[in-house]
């Protein structure tokens, strides 16, 4: 089990990795741990640019009351709660607003290509969760069913999630998510998008061992 310590100085380390990669701003965006052992919610703080993140700075929340932390946590960590305690097998979860991605949220659009072996393989879909205040606990409604099977939710009007048992995990869900929307729009710009044949890509879902469906059969 990681170290007080540890776990500020991961959470410090990917804030200040999704900031050089544009995934979050200087006002959005928020990281977190989970410490199930001890009970311990680790969660980047609100209104502070994560490039002047130092461990100080994270603040750790048990039972909803903070604890430590020089700065107050972030509004959003209703949202991480609830998406980690649907999730017991997760201990880590991002939230942002990845441009592409998030452009499907305000569309409130689940995403459901067929065009990508790497969407199908990670994701098959992506669902997209009905708006709720930012927050307030309505920010987290349907997402006990939702995260249930999906690692990346969108969140309508607002943004999208990642939930993983490690935060390297989700952070790299995150980055593989919004890099095949990025294509996906771009090649909408180029012509005819060509979905990957329906008996293909049920084999590849069904066969390939690091599949969602085979990643969930073993989890269940």
């Amino acid at each position: 089990m990681s170290t007080d310590k540890q776990i500020k100085e991961e959470i410090v380390y990917y804030a200040k990795l999704l900031d050089q990669k544009g995934l979050v701003n200087p006002l959005e965006g928020n990281i977190s741990i989970y410490d199930r052992e001890n009970n311990k919610l680790y969660i980047t703080p609100t209104g502070i640019r994560k490039s002047f993140l130092t461990e100080e700075k994270i603040a750790v929340l048990q039972n909803g009351i903070q604890i430590d932390g020089e700065l107050r946590r972030s509004s959003e960590y209703l949202l991480h709660e609830a998406a980690l305690n649907a999730r017991p097998d997760c201990r880590a979860a991002v939230h942002t607003h990845a441009p592409y991605l998030t452009a499907f949220a305000y569309c409130n659009k689940d995403i459901k290509l067929r065009c990508s072996s790497t969407f199908a393989l990670l994701f098959e879909d992506i669902p997209c969760l009905p708006f709720g205040q930012p927050g307030t606990p309505h920010i987290a409604n349907g997402i006990d069913k939702a995260i249930k099977e999906h690692d990346l939710i969108l969140l309508a009007n607002h943004g999208c999630l990642t939930v993983a048992p490690t935060l390297e995990k989700a952070v790299a869900i995150l980055e593989a998510g919004e890099e095949v929307m990025k294509i996906y729009s771009l090649a909408q710009t180029i012509g005819k998008i060509h979905d990957i044949p329906e008996e293909d890509w049920e084999e590849m879902c069904n066969t390939h061992p690091g599949s969602k469906r085979n990643r969930y059969v073993k989890t269940k």
